[in-house]
């Protein structure tokens, strides 16, 4: 277990450069087993959850090559084998790879995937999916079997919910059979990422609104190379650090996939101004903010502990509201331990910022976006903190303390023997 020390705050100021899209990457990766022929990826983040599936991959005798933020995978070699291995467990987007192999495969035998505890993230969506197209299943204790039983060519279906990972999954397992329309989808930003990939490497792939058509044609043997997005998620974490303590320039983002949280803190009266492919945050106390956490193009719920903490130091009130996972409320009951008033109601907060307490304290990250919450909480308040479990943090934020420290952070990793 590993964690920070963030010391009283100075006024950070400064440039950070964002990273590849996390959500993009991971099924990204896993989608590069499709292809025929190598593959280079461009703008990949150097984080934990990368890590575990590249060695997953290096497992299924595929080459794997990492310089910076540039990764070649050759699938030439691939292999099956069942996906049995510790670090499908240490990460949730390892649930992407069953789609993928049931397409080179027509079977899966796999851990259930693993990753953050925000709450109930069960994969019966995309089991439904495999099953209307054609594949049947059983689960025995934490390992999933899953095999082809159907031969069917053609299919048109409905996702019983929508669903980001479903989706991707879906079409992944689709792309051997001869057409397929699959109505109810989502794709996110980074989901219309891993599509346009698909489209490069050779699969025929059109959607239009939640309607996703995919028809089979020969698929060439060639060099692809692809530049991943930019992550939104990082991207808005640091606008925040900077409206909380500085003046920060944001830099490597796409601003139209972030219109509702821009919007929402433009009317509370937030300094923040964006540029081309750039936003700058200065330090300002806006008003308290209605949220309602709602799927793409609405509020995303990876932002809404990063926006707790900075409505903890607004000058009114604010209601936010939890649609998605019912486990990721964490972060207010650290704001409640250094003062602020919290009301929890089922999936509502209303939270009324308060004198802040002046003691040390120690906080345990729960979670990926729990965690860089607490950093951010950290980093705005007058006392030292701990924030414990900080490998929640680097499964998904590549260079967070180095980042810190670079805008004059006062930051430092810290472990068991010497804290």
């Amino acid at each position: 277990m590993s964690g920070v020390l963030i010391g009283k705050p100075a006024n950070l100021k400064g440039t950070v450069k964002i990273s590849g899209a996390k959500n993009a990457a991971i099924p990204l990766i896993c989608a590069a087993l499709l292809a025929k022929g190598k593959v280079l990826l461009k703008n990949v983040p150097q984080i934990k959850d990368i890590e575990n599936l590249l060695e997953i991959l290096r497992r299924l005798d595929c080459k794997v090559s990492q310089k910076r933020h540039r990764l070649r995978i050759d699938n030439t070699n691939l292999k099956y084998q069942p996906l049995t291995f510790e670090e499908v467990k240490k990460m949730r987007g390892s649930y992407y790879l069953i789609g993928v192999f049931l397409t080179l495969f027509s079977k899966c035998e796999i851990y259930l995937p693993g990753g953050c505890n925000i709450g109930k993230r069960p994969i019966d969506i995309h089991l439904d999916a495999f099953e209307q197209l054609g594949f049947s299943y059983k689960i025995i204790q934490d390992t999933l079997f899953i095999a082809k039983e159907k031969e069917l060519k053609e299919v048109s279906f409905r996702l019983k919910n929508k669903s980001v990972g479903a989706s991707l999954n879906a079409i992944f397992a689709a792309l051997s059979l001869s057409k397929v329309t699959m109505m109810n989808t989502l794709f996110e930003p980074e989901g219309k990422d891993v599509l346009t990939f698909l489209q490069k490497i050779g699969y025929s792939i059109r959607l239009c609104s939640d309607e996703l058509v995919y028809e089979k044609k020969p698929l060439e043997f060639r060099m692809i190379s692809h530049k991943m997005i930019p992550d939104r998620i990082e991207a808005m974490t640091y606008v925040v650090l900077g409206l909380l303590s500085g003046k920060i320039t944001v830099c490597n983002v796409c601003t139209e996939d972030l219109e509702l949280p821009l919007e929402l803190l433009r009317k509370s009266g937030y300094d923040i101004v964006t540029e081309n492919k750039k936003m700058i945050a200065t330090c300002s106390r806006g008003s308290g903010m209605n949220i309602i956490t709602e799927v793409y193009p609405g509020f995303p719920t990876d932002l809404q502990a990063i926006f707790g903490v900075l409505c903890a130091f607004a000058s009114t009130e604010s209601e936010i509201t939890e649609t998605i996972f019912e486990n990721r409320f964490q972060i207010y009951e650290d704001l409640h331990r250094v003062g602020i008033s919290v009301c929890k109601e089922n999936n509502k907060i209303l939270l009324k910022p308060q004198k802040f307490s002046s003691d040390a304290v120690v906080f345990q990250a729960k979670d990926l976006r729990h965690g860089a919450a607490l950093c951010l909480l950290g980093c705005a308040l007058f006392q030292d903190v701990v924030v414990e479990n900080f490998e929640y943090v680097e499964r998904g934020y590549e260079n967070f303390i180095a980042k810190i420290q670079s805008l004059g952070g006062n930051i430092e990793r810290i472990n068991e023997k010497n804290k």
